[in-house]
């Protein structure tokens, strides 16, 4: 702002912004906000985010917060604060082909077979994903419904992230030990329920992912919106797949028609594996047209 005072400012912060108690544990609190304050226009996913951001400046530094307007003044300086939820360009994934990736190549590739039920995950690998909690529930899936044993598997494609943190570390360690453990307890000589591909995965090789899944998990602990959900919506131009949604992602609020299921509630994840699995094609084309529709006018 001083070094180009005739510019205008626009920021966008793209992870969730916390509660303002939660907030507080920050040391460099009022640093954070005078410089976020410094734009003329704030954005962030979801009106939520906007609230959460407006009670916490109120409450930790000296301004004047008009809730009416959604903005701030401090200093003389005013900030708008709005909600711009991110989204994709559907046109152009079906535009270059990506919607209509080699699904049997991808399967092959991947050693999975023709007739097997695919469960996806497509994540970084970030704590803040739920992959531990979707593999709980895969775990329980199973033991309640032993007629998916050697018909069903869950591919977890995973960008490998940030391993230079130990929290990273540590939550790979974890994810490998829960892998071991569910395919040791379940798996047979030639069928293991889940599959790991942790790489750096190109376009064409996720969607194909999509393309082959019955489902798609995003049980995310904690997202400011997720495109991955938006993304497999766009890959099934076939309006067929079934999208299982953790409440706590900004897409949730926009995506009603998938099946939205606390990621922490382990039965009733592996539930509702069972139901994306067993969902009726009719149904699941009902539900898929009116999510294809939602992404395709929100791009």
């Amino acid at each position: 702002q001083e070094a180009l005072p005739a510019a205008t400012v626009i920021t966008f912060w793209h992870i969730p912004w916390p509660h303002r108690e939660a907030f507080r544990i920050c040391p460099w609190q009022e640093e954070l906000l005078d410089g976020l304050l410094g734009s003329d226009l704030l954005g962030f996913h979801v009106q939520l985010h906007c609230n959460n951001f407006l009670e916490t400046v109120d409450r930790l530094i000296e301004s004047r917060v008009d809730y009416e307007q959604f903005s701030v003044t401090r200093a003389g300086h005013e900030t708008n604060v709005r909600p711009f939820p991110i989204s994709i360009d559907m046109a152009g994934i079906s535009h270059n082909g990506h919607a209509r990736s080699d699904v049997r190549a991808s399967r092959k590739g991947l050693g999975l077979r023709d007739e097997w039920a695919i469960a996806l995950g497509v994540d970084r690998m970030d704590y803040t994903k739920g992959i531990p909690e979707r593999l709980r529930a895969v775990d329980r899936f199973l033991e309640r419904y032993p007629e998916w044993h050697s018909r069903f598997v869950f591919l977890q494609m995973g960008a490998p992230s940030r391993p230079e943190i130990v929290a990273y570390r540590a939550l790979n360690a974890e994810v490998d030990q829960l892998i071991d453990c569910i395919n040791a307890k379940h798996g047979v000589a030639d069928w293991q329920p889940i599959c790991m591909a942790r790489a750096h995965h190109g376009v064409d090789d996720i969607f194909a992912g999509y393309r082959a899944a019955s489902v798609c998990v995003v049980s995310s602990l904690h997202d400011g919106m997720n495109l991955v959900a938006k993304e497999f919506v766009a890959a099934r131009d076939d309006r067929q797949g079934v999208l299982i949604l953790s409440p706590f992602t900004g897409a949730a609020r926009e995506m009603p028609e998938a099946l939205l299921v606390n990621p922490y509630a382990t039965d009733a994840l592996a539930d509702a594996l069972n139901a994306a699995l067993t969902m009726p094609s009719q149904e699941q084309q009902r539900r898929m047209q009116r999510l294809r529709a939602q992404v395709a006018e929100h791009n």
